[in-house]
């Protein structure tokens, strides 16, 4: 690198951007008329001078697409004429006027505003389904929704309906439901911190799971063991979904998996060993040589206790829930573990995990542990909303504001997933938000107004230029 001595001048008036990605979500808004989805069902200005319900969304939705972390940060588009070229607008709301947006939708001022923002993104998400159920020429088979709860840490002493958690922290209470697979957020709904991560999931599957049978032949609904309740069990049963809940540990469950007889129990290995094991059959396959467990060793050197996972199996009983006729079944797991320190073996002792369900008996026991334990992937779905969408920044001090910012959040994620799914490639709809970003948002372009047309020149050199005018193509038709 010469690194020569570069001059800097200033153009008077330019239209490039650094967002030319933001042509896809251009079309996809347009293609899927989002604008008048969410004009039609939410009102909560009195004049539309110069903004619309609609204009406030999408533009929040774009900054946290594009990369904003904040309100603020929607200033970035705000004053950029490229991206006002490329979305039709001569402005954009600024980030004060979007924080006043938010607080409008308290519900005693605008009733019934956040369930019509709420509809209008079900509204989108059901035009979207039916496309890819054209695409595809039949109905999906099976689908898998995932519950979870993430609790949102708050700084300041001035959010509504905050409250103090089991830790004693001032939070929100935040209960998510998303599609595997895709990682769709179907749902999402802001409660107080003190609540449990299950409380309303009844309520949330009864408003979700119609949504979801009428574009997938079976549902199958994955959760942690805070979700094994009634209310939730006949949440799924009332809806004819299928459940798959990591069940509690309790006194009477262990004894019932201690009176199993030994013949009962039959040898399990996990998914990854038994994919591992595959790996070494085939023809052809050279093993690396394993690397030490630096952690392990300086455990033992320090005299550390050290629990090692020896051997598992796996046995299934019937189960009939209190208070309900209907009998599921329950998958029982044996662990056997083998307790060290740092002058080697100590004791072996037992540990037992449960899995409830209603699964048909043609899956094995086997099976329905891998369909269970795969809901872990939600834990990446939720840290990407927080550090790749910034979506638990909650920014108003309002309830209802704050709840309003998780749907327009929700709306934005499911931009991106949504576009991956139409016209991309099918792994990018399992990216990173910051690799997503620099592939196809993050691309200098120049929006060009000749002929009552617009036409956006790109430089050939970004790497993923031909997928994105692809893409451009797809969803304008």
């Amino acid at each position: 690198m010469r690194l020569p001595k570069l001059h800097v001048e200033i153009a008077e008036r330019s239209t490039v951007t650094p967002y030319g990605g933001l042509v896809l979500a251009s079309d996809f808004l347009k293609r899927f008329r989002v604008a008048q989805a969410i004009d039609e069902r939410v009102q909560v200005l009195k004049l539309h001078l110069p903004f619309y319900e609609s204009d406030h969304v999408i533009a929040q939705a774009l900054n946290l697409y594009a990369g904003g972390t904040c309100i603020e940060d929607q200033a970035a588009l705000q004053h950029d004429e490229g991206v006002l070229r490329m979305l039709g607008a001569c402005r954009l709301p600024d980030p004060t006027t979007a924080g006043d947006f938010l607080r409008r939708f308290e519900e005693r001022r605008n009733r019934g505003s956040l369930a019509g923002l709420r509809a209008a993104i079900d509204t989108v998400e059901g035009a979207v389904w039916g496309k890819l159920a054209g695409k595809r020429k039949r109905k999906r088979h099976w689908a898998v929704v995932d519950l979870d709860g993430h609790t949102k840490r708050l700084y300041g002493v001035q959010k509504e309906g905050a409250d103090f958690d089991r830790r004693g922290r001032w939070s929100y209470e935040i209960l998510l439901a998303s599609l595997a697979g895709t990682g769709e957020c179907l749902a999402v709904r802001l409660r107080p911190g003190n609540v449990r991560s299950s409380e309303g999931a009844a309520d949330l599957l009864g408003e979700t799971l119609p949504r979801v049978k009428g574009r997938f032949a079976k549902v199958l609904v994955r959760a942690d063991s805070d979700f094994d309740r009634r209310d939730v069990r006949e949440a799924c049963e009332a809806e004819g979904a299928y459940f798959a809940f990591v069940a509690r540990e309790a006194t009477n469950r262990l004894s019932w998996a201690e009176a199993l007889p030994e013949s009962a129990w039959k040898p399990f290995r996990t998914r990854a060993h038994r994919e591992r094991q595959a790996r070494w059959t085939r023809s052809g396959f050279c093993p690396r040589r394993k690397k030490r467990n630096r952690r392990r060793r300086r455990a033992r050197e320090r005299g550390y206790t050290d629990l090692q996972l020896v051997r598992q199996w796996v046995a299934e009983i019937p189960w009939t829930p209190a208070g309900s006729e209907k009998t599921c079944r329950m998958v029982l797991r044996r662990q056997l573990i083998e307790e060290r320190d740092g002058q080697g073996h100590l004791f072996e002792f037992y540990r037992y995990r449960y899995v409830v369900t209603n699964l048909p008996t043609s899956w094995s026991p086997v099976e329905v542990i891998d369909a269970t334990y795969q809901r872990c992937d939600q834990e990446n779905v939720i840290e990407q909303m927080g550090s790749g969408l910034a979506l638990w920044r909650m920014p108003v001090a309002e309830f209802e504001g704050n709840c309003a910012w998780l749907e327009i959040g929700r709306l934005a994620w499911n931009l991106g997933k949504w576009i991956a799914q139409l016209a991309l490639p099918a792994e990018v709809v399992r990216w990173e938000w910051k690799r997503y970003r620099k592939a196809f948002v993050y691309l200098a372009v120049e929006v060009i107004h000749r002929s009552r047309q617009r036409w956006l020149r790109f430089s050939p050199a970004h790497r993923f230029l031909d997928q994105l005018v692809h893409a451009h193509v797809q969803l304008q038709t």
